[in-house]
Order: structure tokens, then C-alpha cells, then sequence
């Protein structure tokens, strides 16, 4: 920039988006986003299970999006060859998280729900309806459910109280042997560095209107992040505390249907952690051509570029490790 060209003035999240803290909470504790449905969370904790259905758990901008366009690949859209599957390619736009993750916490519970919008959610945010489809497409929560298998639920929900329930051994039962349920399916956890996931968030759409430091607006980012014991005012509540209930899911679990991955692995050595991945889903050998084709298409510029109508495009951002450290 020239000593005469005035600096660009800085550009704000809009009120309760992105970087700002929401004005909604769930069950008067939890904020939300303006999109969360509590008819769809409680459905969602309820639904029955399949030992192979896939349940992807990440903080707020801890690589969600990455995560559910690898998981696609690896169980959808790839063969050994490395080549794409036609049919999978043709049918993109009509199922769930193939172009960007649908979150079921963000959906109505049915299409005849979706057009009454009963809970007023599409009144919360101008052309709410439009909105909440650029974002997450044009489905409902009975889109997710009836998903080709292996489905795969991508979500920012977190731990016993607001996972399927079915993913758990019920508890309640202990020692009636012959009552006893039996957790199914598998969950993978993403989490990454909270500094940076702190900074990630600092800019998602826009600066907050407080700033990293706080004024008249509020604490600032730094103070709102560190925040514990239910006081943290961003959406999906304290990274903290996220982390705690999510690592209390994982040893409930077992590491037999509970994986962690951390994003930073994943920048460092993609391929390793594929595998561990694949793996893990108990999917055969993973060809050479396959896992080349999956790194190739999950790499950073290449969702960015994505084209046919791919909604990933607009929520990457620019990744990395250490970007805290360039931070006020």
C-alpha cells in the first residue's frame, strides 16, 4: 500500500452472527446461533442408531468443514482407483453434506415444519429462509435421516446431554443385564490449538463489534473466550467446557468407537491421519490412488475453488497453525 492510500476501514460481523455472541440460548443456558432448532436437537438426541452411522463432533471453528468434506470422500465419493463415482457426483445437491455440512442442530425436523416455521426461526435473521440454504442447503432433519449409509452427522453439539443417546451404553440399566442397551455407532471428535480456533472465530465474518480487548460494546474476544462455569457468551458456549464433555464422550465411549483427531495433525501429515481414520471406520485397505484423490480434493485452495454449487467454499478459511501468535 502507498504512504498516500488510506488504510481500509475494518469490517464487522452483523449483530449475532459469526464473530459476535448470539442473543439465543437452548434450554436458557447454551447460546446458539440464530438458525439452532430445539425441536430438531431433541429429535436428534433421540434417534436411533446404526452400528454404521458416523457422528462428526468438532468445537466452533475447529475444522468442521474440513472434516465432513474428508469423511465424504473417504466413504462416498472415491474409489480405489482415485477416481470420483459418478453417481455420487450426480447426486450431490440431493443429499445432506455432500456440499457443506448440514448440521442437524440447524434444520426442521420435517419438510411440512420447514414450511410453517413454527418456532419463528427464519423471523430471526433478514431472508432468513435463503439464508439459512446458503449455509447448510435446502434440507430438514428427515433429509439427514434417511441418508445413504454409511450417514454422516456433522455437528458442533457436544457430549452426553446433547449427542444421540444411542451412542452411549445406557447406564440406567446397570446390572439388569438382560435390559441393558448397548452404545452403536461411532463418533469422531476434531479439536484444534484454542488459540487459534480463538482467532478463527475473532474473524469469522467480519470483526466483532467489541473487539479483541472489549468497549462499549462488550468484553472483547479474549475476555468472552476464556470465559467458564456457563458465562461464555459465544455460540455453543465455552471451548473449555466443550472440550471437557467431549473428552468425557470419548472415555465413556472407548477408542474402540470414539476417535480424536487434531486438526493440526492433519495439516502436518495428512495422509497418516487418513489412515487413522479410515481405519478407524473399519473401511479395507486404503489404495495409494484413493488417499492421493481425497488429499488432493481436501486441500485448502481446492475447496476454495469448488465449484457446482458447493457451500464449503464460503466457510473456509485460511487454516494453518500459529496464526495466534500474529495476533494482538
Amino acid at each position: 500500500m502507498s504512504s498516500d492510500e488510506a488504510p481500509k476501514p475494518p469490517q464487522y460481523a452483523p449483530p449475532n452472527i459469526g464473530s459476535n455472541p448470539p442473543k439465543y440460548k437452548y434450554n436458557t443456558t447454551l447460546p446458539v446461533p440464530w438458525w439452532f432448532n430445539p425441536s430438531s436437537v431433541s429429535a436428534f438426541h433421540s434417534l436411533p442408531l446404526k452400528s454404521t452411522d458416523v457422528i462428526l463432533s468438532s468445537g466452533v471453528k475447529m475444522g468442521t468443514t474440513w472434516m465432513n468434506k474428508i469423511l465424504i470422500s473417504l466413504l462416498h465419493e472415491f474409489d480405489n482407483n482415485g477416481n470420483l463415482i459418478p453417481e455420487a457426483v450426480q447426486q450431490r445437491g440431493e443429499i445432506p453434506n455432500r456440499l457443506g455440512q448440514t448440521y442437524p442442530e440447524a434444520t426442521h425436523p420435517t419438510r411440512n415444519e420447514y414450511e410453517e416455521d413454527s418456532l419463528g426461526i427464519f423471523k430471526r435473521m433478514t431472508n432468513g429462509r435463503e439464508e439459512l440454504k446458503s449455509i447448510f442447503g435446502d434440507f430438514v432433519l428427515e433429509d439427514l435421516v434417511e441418508q445413504p449409509h454409511p450417514r454422516i452427522f456433522s455437528t458442533h453439539l457436544f457430549g452426553r446431554e446433547y449427542l444421540p443417546s444411542g451412542l452411549f451404553d445406557d447406564d440406567d440399566n446397570e446390572g439388569k443385564d438382560e435390559c441393558k442397551r448397548e452404545g452403536t455407532g461411532k463418533l469422531i471428535i476434531v479439536i484444534r490449538n484454542l488459540k487459534d480456533a480463538m482467532c478463527s472465530l475473532h474473524n469469522f465474518r467480519g470483526l466483532p463489534q467489541d473487539g479483541w480487548f472489549g468497549n462499549e460494546h462488550g468484553p472483547g474476544t479474549f475476555a468472552r473466550y476464556t470465559m467458564m462455569n456457563g458465562e461464555c457468551p459465544n455460540a455453543i458456549g465455552s471451548a473449555f467446557e466443550w472440550i471437557k464433555e467431549s473428552n468425557d464422550a470419548v472415555m465413556s465411549i472407548g477408542n474402540k468407537r470414539a476417535l480424536v483427531v487434531y486438526y493440526e495433525s492433519l495439516i502436518l501429515d495428512f495422509g497418516r491421519q487418513l489412515q487413522r481414520i479410515n481405519d478407524f471406520l473399519e473401511l479395507g485397505t486404503l489404495s495409494d490412488a484413493k488417499a492421493q484423490a481425497i488429499e488432493e480434493t481436501c486441500a485448502l485452495q481446492s475447496m476454495q475453488n469448488a465449484e457446482g454449487g458447493a457451500r464449503y467454499k464460503y466457510t473456509t478459511r485460511k487454516g494453518g497453525i500459529g496464526k495466534w501468535s500474529q495476533s494482538p
